[in-house]
């Protein structure tokens, strides 16, 4: 009986596919048992310490920054489609790309294309800082009080951080 079963060689274009699928789930335990070596998910994601407003935005709960991200994809959506806001970037960069690219440099119109990509970026800064403040100004003494708690909560870590 044993002889009238054949074994059958792997072929080459499976063999690629296990080997590819076997060095992705290598890939994926390899960035996860990252993630739970570097603190997981309880720890604060590291920041820069120009960063004025993480310490708010660390002290938001799931909840609140589920609402508070809603509010900012609304006010986005003002501006115009997604793809189109994106295309604008990318269009900033291909321009800044050019420039660097030119001779002789042009360090004035390189400068420019810095200002504008910079203002963009500060509008939607004071957009989150306009839809923090909203937020928090809807929150009743209590929810500010716990707020202002986990504020300080995250001001101690940092400073514990720094040491």
């Amino acid at each position: 009986m044993a002889d009238d079963i054949q074994t059958r060689r792997i072929s080459p274009g499976l063999r690629i596919v296990l080997f590819l699928s076997l060095a992705m789930n290598l890939a994926i335990v390899g960035v996860v048992a990252g993630f739970l070596w570097n603190g997981g998910p309880g720890k604060p994601p590291p920041r820069s310490p120009r960063d004025a407003v993480a310490p708010y935005t660390q002290a938001l709960t799931r909840a609140d920054r589920q609402a508070i991200g809603k509010q900012l994809f609304a006010e986005m959506r003002k501006e115009g489609p997604r793809s189109e806001l994106r295309a604008r970037a990318r269009a900033e960069y291909a321009e800044a790309l050019a420039v660097l690219r030119a001779e002789p440099f042009d360090a004035e119109a390189f400068a420019a294309v810095l200002e504008r990509q910079n203002a963009r970026a500060a509008a939607r800064q004071q957009r989150g800082q306009d839809v923090l403040v909203s937020y928090v100004a809807g929150m009743s003494a209590e929810e500010r009080a716990a707020f202002a708690d986990r504020v300080a909560e995250a001001l101690e870590r940092d400073k514990n951080r720094q040491k």
